[in-house]
């Protein structure tokens, strides 16, 4: 976790996003728990060391995880935002290792790239999810719902963040999303909405920000801490994208309060499906359809073949996309694959496995990203 412009910055428990809720859970846990032990918040993941934020201290630490917690890890593995509770290596020692984590309010969850059929946890305990998008080359309103569907599912709040408006218009899209999530339209040139996305994260809450490679992501994040903290791309000129640059997910503090999460681009995003992850019939990606649906004939209705399906007849009247209904129906035959064999080498602290047997899971659904 770096501070504004990299200056040490020492925070409390409630400015690191502590809550009530996590000091019960800690005072329940009785003899489970040392009381040399103390709440820590995961900056950055380095397999098996994690960067952890302590109360009172200046500046991050990099400290090792005991085996049970590698072992029993959270689903999708250790990821930045999370809560742990940090004890000494050894009797007397000033090195601190981590013992246990805490359970997660939020998760942001997708499927490993890759063949492995496992979670891979993006970022824990966040308020908000900042989907950043833009027109200039990037924008896909297919890969937006499936972004809204996996936060959803994980129970943070989705806004769309439109960056580069001073370079690519993007009034139209906006409005295309606006009637499935909060919409903000930013520039980090001119500062356009820079203001108003400061304002939504408050002291104590914590926004993370995803979306693919060289959308501005980082930009924005600079805008937010007032300087250039994180490296940013240039624009090629063949198609008007930025050039990837954040390779590590990494924790942040705002001047005057809030944490921001900047994430390397994902180059493909399939929501995991497990039995408590993605819901398809997420209200906010496609409340319009379970709206529409709620008038079949049928309430089993699949919307392919059956007499009167209104989702049917409101695709030939045009009030439906019909590529919204395939990408609904695509989501929910993800929903309800069977996850493939998750047996096989040594978990670490991201949730992955040094070896293990090739999914069989269908191709995800990948998003244009620089190689």
């Amino acid at each position: 976790m770096r501070s504004a412009c990299e200056q040490s910055t020492v925070l409390s428990l409630e400015e690191l996003g502590w809550s009530a809720e996590r000091a019960s859970w800690q005072a329940t846990q009785g003899e489970a728990v040392d009381s040399a032990w103390i709440p820590a918040r995961v900056s950055s993941v380095y397999s098996a060391r994690v960067e952890v934020w302590l109360p009172g201290e200046a500046t991050p630490r990099m400290v090792a995880l005991r085996g049970r917690v590698l072992r029993d890890a959270p689903e999708g593995g250790l990821a930045v935002g999370d809560w742990v509770l940090v004890g000494p290596a050894a009797p007397g020692a000033s090195e601190v290792v981590v013992e246990r984590f805490f359970p997660r309010t939020t998760t942001f969850l997708r499927h490993a790239a890759g063949e492995r059929s496992e979670p891979q946890a993006i970022v824990a305990n966040a308020n908000d999810v900042m989907v950043v998008t833009s027109t200039d080359g990037d924008f896909s309103v297919r890969r937006i719902e499936r972004y809204l569907v996996a936060i959803q599912a994980g129970g943070a709040k989705p806004t769309v963040v439109f960056a580069k408006s001073d370079i690519a218009a993007c009034a139209e899209a906006a409005a295309c999303i606006s009637p499935l999530a909060r919409v903000i339209v930013t520039s980090s040139h001119t500062g356009e909405g820079i203001e108003e996305l400061r304002g939504l994260i408050r002291k104590g809450m914590t926004a993370a920000f995803v979306g693919s490679s060289g959308v501005g992501k980082s930009a924005l994040i600079n805008a937010l801490l007032g300087c250039n903290v994180q490296r940013e791309g240039s624009v090629r000129t063949h198609d008007r994208r930025g050039r990837h640059t954040t390779t590590r997910r990494s924790l942040f503090a705002l001047p005057g309060g809030g944490l921001i999460v900047d994430t390397p681009g994902m180059r493909e995003l399939k929501p995991w499906t497990s039995e408590h992850s993605i819901d398809p019939h997420s209200e906010d990606a496609f409340g319009d359809l379970l709206q529409i649906s709620a008038l079949c004939k049928f309430s089993d209705c699949r919307h392919s073949s059956e007499p009167e399906c209104a989702i049917r007849e409101a695709i030939a009247s045009g009030a439906v996309d019909p590529k919204r209904l395939e990408a609904w129906d695509r989501l929910r035959l993800e929903a309800t694959a069977k996850p493939g064999s998750r047996h096989g080498g040594q978990p670490d602290a991201r949730g992955g496995r040094n070896r293990g047997p090739a999914s069989k899971y269908s191709k995800s659904v990948k998003s244009p990203a620089s190689k």
